[in-house]
This record gives C-alpha cells, structure tokens and sequence, in this order.
C-alpha cells in the first residue's frame, strides 16, 4: 500500500515553514505535524502574574519550552510558526570564513546567496531606518556608545522581519495575509499580539496552507520508523484530541523540530524505539549554543526605554585573534516589555532581597521567580533606565546531546572552560557598554551562580557530513543511511554561526528541499517560483486575457554587514580586563551506604574504611572571572573532572560535568565561612546523583585551621535537586601531599603578562587569608 502523503514536514519553524512551503508549492501531497499551537492575532499570553497561564509547554502547551539541563538551559518555541514567534526578527547573514570549516563541500557564501536572497524575499526584511516612526531611544543610545568605544565602524542595523506600515492599519501582504505596522510595543519575543511581526505563519506557511498543505496542531511526534519497499510511519501524540496516539504515513519525512527536539527525537528511534537503528554515533554531537551570552545594566544615566521599538536594532562586530584563538562574535541592545522590569531587577545582586548561594539550578529559577514578584512592586520609572545586552558568536560546536542510560532522560553536555575565551570577551563588552552608560552590569544568574549559559539559538546535534563516520546528514540534509529522512533545521548545521541563526537555517532549508523535490519529481530543474524565469505570457488579439497572477520575483539584497570595517590585527581590545583562575584539587576518603542518620558523617567515615568504601574525586576548579568570583557573595567557580565511589560509579570513575565550587560563603556566624561543592554525575545505574558536600570552617578548640579547609563533609544525592533522596555519605579529605601538588597546579587565565598574572595569584591568596584571618585571628584580637 503506497504512503498517504509524498511528504510529511515534522515542525514548523525556519526549517519546516521552508519545506512545507516548497513542497507544496511543487505539486506534492504534504501533511504538516506541529506540537504547538496555532496563535491568531491578539492570542498570546499576556497574564503577567501566573507564569503557567499559557507561557510555558510543560504547563498547558504554552508557548515557551524551557529546558533547565544540567550543562545548558534552553529556551525554545512551541507553537505554529516556531521559534519566529518569540525571536527578536534578526537575520544576517555569516561571513564567508564561517563556512571555511566544518562545512561539507558545496558550502560557501556565495553558493547560498540566492537562497539568502530568497528568505529576505519571503520575509520582507527591513532594518529599523526603513521605519517612519524613527528611531528608538536605545538604538540612538547604542549608536552613541559605539562612537565613543572607537567602534562605530563596526556598528550597523541589520535586517529586521518586522512590517513597518503605519501602526494599526491591517493591509494584505504579499501573500495575501492582513498584517498591521510595528506599534514599537518591545513585546516582540513574547508573541507579536498586532500581527506586525513578520512570522512564518504569515508567508511560508500561509503560502504552503493556500498550496493544499494539511497541517495538524497541537500534534506532537514521538517515533519514525521504515516502511517498506519505501516511506516511513510517524506516531504522534494528538493533544487537540485528548493525547490520542495517531500514525501518518509519507514517502519522504522532513524532521524540522528545532536542534534540540530534532536530535531527541532521533536518538529515542535509535536507542529507545530501535526504529532507526543504523543511525551512526555522531548523533548528538557537535551540539552549539551558538555563542549566546545574556547581561543587563542597571541604572543607566539617561533614558534606555527597553520597551519602546523591536526587541533587537543594532548589532556591533567583535573580531580580535587569528586561527584557532580568533574571537569573533556579535553584540547587539536588547529590550523587552515593562511589565518584566522587576524580572531584571531581581536578578541584581546589589539588591537586598537575598537568594541562597548554594542552590543547584532548578532551585535557582524557582528562588529568582519569587523573587521577581517582589520586585515588580518596586518599579515604576526604573524599568525605563536598565538595558538587555546580547551576543552571539563563534564557539566551539563541542557539546552533545545524549539520552542517559535507563532513565532516557535528555542532557546537554556543554565544555564551558574551553569557551571561555568567547564568554570573556563577550563580557569585557558588556562591562565597557554598561560604564559607557554610566550603568552597573548584570549577568544571567544562572551564569553568576552556576556558570550555566542560556541558549536560544540551539544549533547542531545532527551535522551535515560528506561520509557517516564524521556526521549525520549527507551534504543535502538526508540522513545517512535512510533515504527519504531529511533534517532541514537548525540540528542540520556542522558550527555555529556567530550570527542571529535564523536567515541561515532558512538558506540552507530552502536549498536541501530544492534538492530534495527535483529528486522527487525527477525534475533537475525544478526552483522556487519565486525564483523561477518570468514566463512570458501569450497574445491573444481582441480578447481580454487575465493571465494567471505569478508571485514577485526575487531581487539581490546587500548584506547589512557590508559596511563594517575590520581593522588590521582586529577590533579595539576591551579597557577592561577580564583576567581568571584555574587550579586541580584531589581528594580521598570513604563513604558508607544507607548510613543512618546521614548527617553523622564521622560514623560513616568509620563504616566506609572498614568495609573499604572509597571515595575520590579528581577535579579543575575554574574561575572565569577574578574581579566577580571576589567581589560576588557566592564566590562560585565551574568543576570538572573525575569522581570515583564504589559501588556507585563504574571502575573508572564517573565525569563530572558543569559542578559548582563556592569558597568561604558566609554563615550567620560572622566566624564561620563555608566551602560548598556540587558534583554532578551519572553512575553506573545510569541514574543522575551529585555529590553535595561542604568544608566547615569555623574557630573551635585548638588550632584546626588545617583540618577545617581539607575535610568534605558529604552526601551523594540520587537525583538532581537538593531534596533528592541520600544514597550515601562520608568524609572525603585533601592530604597533605595532594595539596602540595595542587598548589602547582594554578594558571591564571586571560592574560599573558607576568606581572598580571603575579597580581591576580596575589588578590586570589589575599582573599583565601582574609577569610582565614577573619574566622580564626580577628576575633581574638577584638
């Protein structure tokens, strides 16, 4: 029995909206599956005060996906359109040297051109100028600081998918759909409510709909398997009818679920469902967060206005380093609606509404949320003077989405340390652009406190490669090994791009599906037709003829970023230096199993020796920042490396990934400080545990010093929250040779100058005897 569809498009972002616009438009039967929702005009979420009420997928199908990993939290879309519903409209275009690397042959700037060109097309793309209203007072801002930073000529206004029509007048696009003109409301990433947005749903999708396209909301897919001689079965899940589990058939698939959700889904056919068992393992890898980092600043000395004008206007090149060590990356103003200003301000640590140090990232949130509602009561016309910074740039594509053994639970691993060199750039800016406007920067606390970035431009995890022992996809988007399986969205793409994602996803969706419909139709000449020859129409003399309306063609557009200027040996090096700490601590022990109670750490100590129940860890301390892990309450640092636990972890220990090390945080006890460590690991059940433990430092009896700093109280979690369940505990200690040989391992990061780096060893050692001093000499000296 032949499938009942030529083509089914899995998602609808700037992948699927590509596909199932193409695809219908050449003829083919298409089926369109999309999880979310369908938004109309006046229909996003707008309850400010119930962040359940229609914001959040895992509470009602709303409109974001938040996934709060242990290596990355990721902010997604759901809903009809994708991830163009709740983005801030920025396309660009990469530079020619992005695809220099780690792009298939067949890649280049100027191969994907035309398609670039077709995407502004379809979108209408327009930087902020084109806009009657002028100029916002944030853009004019940013404009300011770039001049007075010697960076204007690397300051320009990029293309923006925004109708800049006169506001609230409702006239038909090109396409036939009625929009309105930009109202500058600034709630541009939380859902366009007026239509002014140039969302997917209003061209592509809009144009594949009118074309014959069946699309089905609110249908999530959970499984692809081969049907033979040819085609393939999706099973979804019907949450418009009660969660009924539904199956559509297709000769081809176009999976376009967004990078994270794209590579799930596969890695479950592969490892959970067996349905597609040939997939290779460089599924998940080359994952990239595309270089997101995410600051604030507070208090600025003349009107920000963040709510007035689209979210994003401005964006500035930073381009130091050659080869490997290049940094390059884009800095763009962000703004955001006012009735989120308390958000911002509660992520200020200067305020006095206090968030514990030593919480692990769920908590975190859930502490933040509360303390955001405190917050929004103290605004009024201080909302109006902070500022959202934003980049993006060119990290190393080095993470990995993997299911955990057993439990099948997704996880992002993210090497922080080797992007940091990105990461410290990224924030030199943000602090010379916040003093530029006499404000105070502020990072993402997830960042401050657990060096976790934020994602939304999730890219990878399904990269293009010519043969399957280096990738996933063959160079045309179709799975290796699975003919008729293609991957058109952003899981597709082998690095990251440096730039808003967004026109690049598109350009290499609208040229894999070009290739994929003349396959299907056996037509190699077969182009979008828009893109088509205008066929010239035949006379008829004497008779009226109304020949058939053909759409617009495309025109070249010129890149945005051709106006950027790149000095020889690079940008203006940052006044501000951001100069870090890195050091390998080693510690042993024993723990005890099931011991009760398990606070009685000594007795377990006990129990562990004589039934040889060792525990070690191995582990590099990071500090990414010297000046902010001294100045900042939580003194927190990045961990990695190696804990071994018997019988918890397999013989060759187990990897701890994106752990949190915090020196001396204060107590209640003006003589007492705390060192606290957060180990996160898989053991060798598969399950999630974290060794939780702390150094209690405090004046007793005697001189105990020495063994205050060197011996971890702990506990192992099962689980990944505070409250998990303790599976054992202990006494793991740093020996007197081990600290020997720590002490040679310090490196100070960021700089290359001998006397910086005698500095920052100097503040770091002055800081560590003060704390000592003040628990173990002051008082005695009062």
């Amino acid at each position: 029995m032949a499938p009942t569809y030529d083509a089914l498009v899995i998602g609808t972002g700037f992948g699927g909206a590509v596909a199932a616009c193409r695809l219908a438009q050449a003829g083919l039967s298409v089926r369109v599956l999309e999880r979310g929702l369908r938004y109309p005009k006046g229909g996003f979420p707008r309850d400010w005060d119930n962040p359940l009420n229609g914001w959040l997928w895992k509470h009602g199908q709303g409109l974001f996906d938040v996934k709060l990993m242990q290596g990355m939290s990721i902010v997604q879309a759901a809903g009809y359109g994708g991830g163009s519903l709740i983005y801030a409209n920025v396309h660009l275009r990469p530079p020619a040297e992005t695809f220099a690397t780690d792009w298939p042959e067949g890649y280049s700037r100027e191969s994907l051109d035309p398609y670039f060109d077709l995407v502004a097309h379809m979108l209408d793309l327009q930087p902020i100028t084109a806009s009657a209203r002028g100029l916002p007072t944030k853009t004019q801002r940013m404009k300011d600081v770039a001049r007075q930073l010697g960076r204007e000529a690397q300051f320009f206004y990029p293309d923006l998918a925004v109708r800049f029509a006169p506001a609230g007048e409702a006239l038909p696009n090109k396409f036939g759909v009625h929009q309105e003109g930009c109202n500058y409301c600034g709630e541009c990433d939380i859902g366009c409510n007026v239509r002014a947005k140039n969302t997917l749903d209003l061209n592509y999708l809009a144009v594949a709909e009118q074309r014959g396209a069946e699309v089905t909301t609110q249908a999530e897919a959970t499984r692809i398997e081969p049907l033979s001689p040819e085609g393939y079965r999706v099973t979804f899940v019907d949450h418009g009818a009660g969660a009924v589990v539904r199956t559509v058939d297709a000769r081809r698939v176009f999976l376009c679920a967004g990078a994270v959700n794209t590579t799930e889904l596969l890695l479950r056919c592969r490892d959970e469902w067996g349905t597609l068992p040939r997939l290779g393992e460089k599924l998940g890898c080359r994952y990239s967060a595309n270089g997101d980092f995410l600051a604030f600043a507070l208090e600025t000395r003349e009107l920000w206005d963040p709510s007035e004008g689209p979210t994003i206007t401005t964006s500035m090149v930073v381009d130091q380093g050659q080869g490997k060590d290049k940094t390059w990356f884009l800095f763009q103003e962000g703004g955001h609606p006012g009735q989120v200003a308390g958000i911002l301000q509660a992520m200020d640590p200067g305020r006095d509404l206090k968030v514990p140090v030593d919480l692990l990232q769920k908590e975190l949130v859930k502490a933040l949320r509360k303390r955001s509602r405190a917050a929004a009561s103290m605004e009024g016309e201080r909302g109006r003077f902070q500022a959202v910074f934003l980049a993006m740039g060119r990290d190393r594509a080095n993470g990995r989405l993997a299911l955990r053994p057993l439990t099948g639970e997704l996880e992002a691993r993210w090497d922080v340390p080797s992007n940091l060199p990105l990461y410290r750039t990224q924030e030199q800016l943000c602090q010379d652009i916040a003093r530029a406007l006499g404000a105070r920067a502020v990072y993402n606390p997830l960042w401050e406190r657990l060096h976790i970035p934020v994602s939304v431009h999730n890219l990878g995890g399904c990269a293009m490669s010519e043969a399957p022992a280096y990738g996933v996809l063959k160079p045309d988007g179709q799975v290796h090994n699975y003919p008729g399986l293609y991957v058109l969205d952003g899981a597709a793409l082998p690095s990251s791009t440096g730039v808003n994602p967004s026109s690049t996803i598109a350009a290499v969706a609208e040229r894999n599906v070009e290739r994929a419909i003349r396959d299907a139709l056996g037509n190699p000449g077969w182009v979008a037709p828009e893109r088509a020859p205008m066929e010239p129409q035949p006379f008829r003399a004497g008779l009226r003829f109304s020949p058939e309306p053909q759409p617009a063609r495309v025109v070249p557009r010129e890149d945005p970023m051709r106006t950027v200027v790149i000095p020889e040996g690079g940008t203006v090096p940052s006044p501000t230096p951001v100069v870090g700490l890195r050091f390998t601590e080693r510690m042993r022990g024993f723990h005890a199993p099931g011991h009760v109670p398990a606070d009685d750490f000594t007795g377990a100590e006990k129990a562990g020796k004589r039934a040889g129940q060792l525990a070690e860890f191995v582990i590099t301390i990071t500090l990414p920042s010297l000046d902010r892990f001294l100045a900042e309450k939580a003194h927190g640092g990045i961990v990695q490396g190696t804990v071994h636990v018997n019988g918890l972890t397999p013989p060759e220990g187990a990897d701890v990934v994106n752990g949190v090390f915090n020196l001396f945080v204060d107590t209640d006890s003006f003589n007492e400080r705390r060192m606290l460590y957060l180990l996160p690991f898989t053991g060798a059940d598969g399950q999630a545990y974290v060794l939780d433990g702390y150094k209690e430092v405090r004046d007793d009896d005697g001189f105990d010093m020495w063994n205050d700093t060197s011996t971890l109280y702990t506990v192992i979690r099962r689980g990944t929250e505070r409250d998990s369940p303790v599976v054992s505990s202990g006494i793991i200690r740093l020996h007197l040779p081990d600290f020997l040989q720590q002490l040679t391992t310090f490196a100070v990061l960021g700089t290359e100058s001998p006397v910086a780096k005698a500095d920052a060893l100097r503040r770091f050692g002055k800081m560590f005897m003060g704390h000592l001093w003040d628990v173990f000499a002051r008082t005695k000296l009062e």
